[in-house]
């Protein structure tokens, strides 16, 4: 390509991104990133989760260049010509003083032009496959880049863009209530304000799969077909075998069908909390999806399973090492750090089914107990005298577990 019409690409894309600052609502992200100075920073998270919006925040002050390479006239774009883009670039600027990279990685060896310029610019990298980028950024790059995480509005976030501020009177609550259910059947991603979810979802959901899955891991066979069976299965067990047998696969090739929709971030997997580290890799692991918008509205508004994604996701966004606990008939939702959590939506009252499980969870190991409702708050004990929190689900994604 002539280093003109990738000026004249990337002025294209300059007025576009300022009439979407200019037209939408823009928030502050509740991340507590930086730029620290010349290096290379990566921010990965699924598709139109908002992360060219977070890197303009994070640039704020400085002369930038943004070049997004998701536009369909740049993608015959070689490794080799990518230090035309910088030439275009300080043609519109004249003066850089930052450079983001939206979804680069769809430009061979793109890796070794970013480590060649970081020595010279905060470089902001963004893309939609943790796994594969992490990977190409990790050849040239180990130990000299940054990675951020950035996902869809998390129920804080989404009281914020809607000005909604939380109040713990008896209208305050109510309030929340509604706003919580709202977030639960609609999610989290930004355009879902503009869009309706049952039009934009559906897109959404396929673009993923096929722009993020099916070209970036270079896999056909059913993938598709295994991303619905997974969606069906929020908050429950899935296996390697059941799936591999449902759909004629090889457990091999399971796994990488699962690391692929992991790394794309459409489905996140939880392990089992045995207190033995080696035998949390072979045992079956739960899965939940990454917005509570894309289960509600792909496949119906059920609030007990869209509850527990909703915690799976405050708590993924806070801590590193998340299990589920399923022993017998004993069964604990998350397991993190010191706490149980059991998840339930207790229309008449919390069923004895997740006290047996912190029951028989508390038999064994010391952790704080937790139920989180959505109704009810309080403590109760159970019959070996173990203390059990119940916080409902607005007060815990907003303030998260109590220290």
């Amino acid at each position: 390509m002539e280093v003109e019409e990738i000026r004249r690409i990337i002025l294209d894309q300059q007025q576009s991104l300022e009439e979407k600052i200019r037209n939408e609502k823009i928030i502050e992200r509740e991340y507590n990133y930086s730029i620290y100075g010349n290096n290379a920073y990566l921010i990965t998270g699924p598709r139109r989760a908002g992360k060219s919006i977070f890197a303009l925040q994070l640039v704020r002050g400085r002369e930038y260049l943004r070049v997004d390479f998701d536009d369909e006239r740049l993608y015959h774009l070689r490794g080799n010509e990518l230090n035309k883009v910088l030439e275009a670039g300080y043609q519109i600027k004249g003066r850089i003083e930052a450079i983001i990279l939206d979804e680069i990685q769809n430009i061979d060896r793109w890796e070794l032009f970013v480590s060649r310029i970081r020595e010279n610019y905060p470089v902001i990298v963004t893309g939609s496959n943790a796994r594969l980028m992490s990977e190409d950024m990790a050849t040239y790059l180990t130990g000299r880049h940054i990675d951020y995480q950035v996902f869809p509005f998390s129920f804080r976030e989404n009281l914020r863009y809607k000005g909604v501020e939380p109040e713990e009177t008896t209208r305050g609550i109510s309030t929340l209530k509604e706003e919580l259910r709202e977030y639960l059947e609609r999610g989290g991603f930004p355009e879902t304000f503009r869009f309706p979810p049952r039009l934009y979802i559906p897109e959404l959901y396929s673009d993923v799969i096929t722009k993020d899955v099916i070209l970036r891991c270079r896999t056909r066979k059913d993938i598709k077909g295994v991303a619905d069976f997974l969606l069906t299965s929020i908050g429950r067990e899935v296996s390697t075998r059941r799936v591999g047998n449902a759909f004629g696969l090889s457990h091999q090739s399971v796994e990488n069908y699962f690391s692929c929709l992991s790394s794309a971030y459409l489905f996140l997997f939880v392990r089992r909390f045995t207190g033995k580290s080696l035998e949390r890799y072979s045992l079956p692991r739960k899965v939940y999806v990454i917005d509570p918008g894309l289960y509600s509205t792909l496949k119906g508004f059920e609030i007990g399973r869209l509850m527990e994604n909703a915690v799976f996701l405050e708590l993924y966004r806070r801590y590193k090492e998340i299990y589920y606990y399923s022993e017998g008939e004993g069964e604990v939702d998350f397991v993190v750090n010191d706490r149980a959590i059991q998840i339930t939506y207790d229309k008449g009252g919390i069923d004895d089914r997740e006290f047996k499980g912190l029951q028989r969870f508390s038999d064994r190991f010391k952790h704080r107990l937790t139920i989180v409702t959505w109704d009810e708050e309080g403590k109760e004990r159970l019959r070996n005298g173990r203390e059990v929190e119940l916080v409902p689900l607005w007060r815990f994604l907003l303030e998260g577990l109590k220290p």
